[in-house]
């Protein structure tokens, strides 16, 4: 080997370096933003407030959901990372996945602050969020994916407002029996969209193991998906039936806003606050768990796929922005 030769693999071997701690140090301080983000809302009123249950469900629920989101966010790094072993448009495709991750999110940087942003947030709400691609390919799938799509976002967006209303401001409104935000968001709001889950549960199940198309291929780990998702949405309906038929504070409302609610708190029984606590704990578990699952589930490849092949498209796009 010539001293050119020489010189390069040696700076070849200090940009992997210089890409590896990059990706790292982003890591880290993705990390760091979201668990602080985490530890520092009290959450007293948003959960299970003051009103008699042990303070220590609740503190295991903030430090759990830590834990649980690290697994999320470090379970999509090595998602990405896998990604990145294959073809990336502007880099040498013998370059680690380090250098790759950044070559594209340089482009991705450029192409959404060039002049055509607004063309492609177009583009990605349709295709990303809408799913435009699934309605050309098939009504059924689009109308299952969508339902289980648009409501992970409106519960995700709902539980996002109500923790704001509540922890920086004390908004009455979450709070009062007759209160628009608790009668709007927090009863009917989280109703709609968890019943939306449950019908798009209920139709990949009944597309699978009733329709059978010849080209969907079910294996054990979509059965577990899909139970997965169908116990945490139907635990928080029976969470929400108990807190109802005990009188829980919280719980108060009208059948016609807390519509699911109350239909299940017709066959739920009356329980204790600390009983009611436990209960709620178990299933914040159960919750939990599903977060730390999703990145290395099909449920991550069913939401991710859209989005990542129109960050491919955004990232070619980065080539030539100005």
């Amino acid at each position: 080997m010539n001293a050119i030769e020489s010189d390069q693999a040696v700076a070849k071997k200090r940009d992997y370096l210089f890409d590896r701690i990059g990706l790292y140090l982003l890591i880290f301080v993705i990390l760091v933003i979201v668990s602080s983000i985490i530890l520092v809302l009290p959450y007293s009123n948003t959960y299970i407030g003051d009103y008699g249950a042990d303070e220590i469900y609740l503190k295991s629920f903030v430090y759990l959901a830590v834990v649980s989101t690290a697994v999320l966010i470090l379970g999509v790094f090595y998602n990405i990372m896998i990604w990145m072993e294959g073809r990336v448009s502007g880099a040498d495709q013998t370059a680690p996945p380090a250098r790759k991750f950044f070559v594209s999110l340089g482009k991705l940087m450029r192409s959404v602050f060039s002049k055509d942003f607004g063309k492609i947030l177009r583009s990605f709400v349709l295709d990303v969020i809408f799913l435009r691609k699934f309605w050309s390919i098939s009504k059924v799938r689009w109308i299952v994916h969508g339902l289980i799509l648009f409501g992970f976002i409106g519960i995700f967006l709902l539980d996002v407002i109500t923790t704001v209303a509540l922890e920086f401001f004390d908004s009455r409104s979450f709070t009062e029996p007759d209160g628009w935000g608790k009668l709007w968001i927090r009863d009917f709001g989280f109703d709609l969209f968890g019943l939306m889950i449950m019908i798009g549960l209920a139709g990949a199940i009944v597309r699978r193991f009733v329709m059978r198309p010849k080209q969907l291929v079910t294996g054990a780990e979509d059965v577990v998906s899909v139970l997965f998702l169908l116990v945490v949405v139907l635990s928080g309906f029976v969470l929400e039936g108990i807190g109802i038929a005990s009188g829980i504070p919280g719980h108060e409302s009208h059948e016609m806003y807390s519509f699911v609610g109350y239909l299940f708190s017709a066959v739920s029984p009356a329980v204790s606050v600390d009983a009611y606590a436990q209960i709620w704990f178990l299933h914040a578990i159960v919750s939990l768990a599903l977060i730390m699952y999703i990145p290395f589930s099909k449920l991550f490849h069913m939401f991710a796929a859209p989005l990542a092949m129109q960050l491919n498209d955004i990232v070619k796009r980065g080539e030539i922005a100005p």
